[in-house]
């Protein structure tokens, strides 16, 4: 059976195409994206440009997404230990700002399951915690973290990461409720190096079927590194 080390080795080398010297000096990734999502499986997709910047060694990262041409503003983040998502007409006037430990929880297991656009944190994160969760499976959770957030990472043969998933903390009503979750990416490009997703989609599992809510492409890709 495959140890830990062979799984994870499996899972840097398709990563980095270009040798794990450069990742290493990567403090962080930005990427632009479009996309769309929906609030309901009723609900009729929204489209999207969002910014995004997420730390390679500490738990960080900040979604900046503009909606109906910039009519509606979100931000989406984990910074300093805590998340948040705020909601401001014309990207300036605050309607609605959601924070607490079930977002903290959640918001963290989103930056958790970027490793597949910044793989760097594998390498330079050092408060991430690798097990094996499966044969071809890593659960990754921040040793600093304390509300307990993993995610699994689940790989094929050649280290391509397939999909990501987790119980993440879902708003019904005014409570949140712990739901399955997954993220599947796809359409892996070579950037500066490093080989990462262009596209996720992302659902949650509910009692009824799979809602599937987010859908999104990486249209630019910087490396900020030290």
């Amino acid at each position: 059976m495959e140890t830990l080390d062979g799984v994870l080795a499996r899972l840097r080398a398709f990563c980095f195409p270009g040798g794990e010297e450069a990742a290493r000096k990567v403090c962080a990734v930005k990427t632009t994206q479009r996309g769309e999502m929906r609030t309901t499986p009723e609900a009729r997709w929204m489209p999207f440009t969002a910014e995004e910047t997420i730390d390679a060694r500490r738990s960080r990262f900040r979604w900046d997404a503009r909606f109906q041409g910039g009519a509606l503003g979100v931000t989406d983040a984990y910074e300093d230990g805590r998340g948040r998502l705020v909601i401001k007409l014309g990207g300036v006037v605050p309607v609605k700002k959601m924070t607490g430990p079930d977002l903290d929880k959640g918001e963290l297991q989103r930056y958790l399951a970027s490793v597949i656009s910044c793989p760097p944190m594998v390498l330079n994160h050092a408060s991430l915690e690798w097990t094996a969760a499966g044969p071809s499976t890593l659960r990754v959770r921040d040793r600093d973290d304390p509300t307990g957030a993993t995610i699994d990472l689940e790989i094929d043969a050649d280290g391509r990461p397939l999909m990501c998933r987790a119980n993440r903390p879902r708003l019904v009503g005014k409570q949140s409720a712990q739901t399955p979750w997954s993220g599947r990416c796809s359409e892996f490009r070579e950037w500066e190096g490093l080989r990462v997703a262009g596209r996720m989609e992302v659902a949650w599992h509910l009692p009824e079927g799979e809602f599937t809510y987010f859908r999104e492409e990486v249209t630019a890709f910087q490396v900020i590194s030290a």
